[in-house]
């Protein structure tokens, strides 16, 4: 598999049916550190809130795409992997200054809740087991 940076322009040929929304790349070959095992993540950005609509988009993009690409409706993401989305991407279909003013609401979405969200993080699963062990004991008590 290549680990070129010429993911981007080996995107736009490969990708071409995504031509009518916005495409970026996202991940290891975003952030320069993919290597030969690693997969192209790819980013389609509907602009829409409507999660079916979302999924039947995404249903209707499965198998199309060279093995090589991992292709996510960026509406249906996590909130904290559109972060990592938006924090480095490379366009492959779109207008960066139009995306960017799209991507303004999940910042600032995150800039409000995003501290919660990473309080909820667990640096293992015994330490995850331990918080639900513990919260389990606690609601016994009541």
């Amino acid at each position: 598999m290549r680990t070129d940076p010429d993911a981007c322009i080996d995107a736009r040929s490969d990708l071409t049916f995504l031509r009518g929304y916005e495409v970026v790349v996202f991940g290891s070959y975003a952030s320069k550190t993919a290597n030969n095992r690693s997969d192209i993540d790819i980013a389609v950005i509907t602009r829409t809130n409507d999660r079916s609509r979302c999924i039947k988009i995404w249903k209707g993009l499965l198998g199309r795409a060279p093995a090589r690409y991992d292709i996510r409706i960026f509406e249906l993401l996590p909130l904290q992997i559109k972060i990592s989305v938006i924090e480095n991407y490379e366009m492959v279909f779109g207008n960066c200054l139009d995306l960017s003013e799209y991507f303004f609401s999940f910042r600032k979405l995150w800039q409000d809740t995003g501290h919660r969200i990473e309080e909820n993080c667990f640096g293992s699963a015994k330490e995850q087991i331990e918080v639900i062990e513990r919260y389990m004991r606690s609601i016994s008590r009541v």
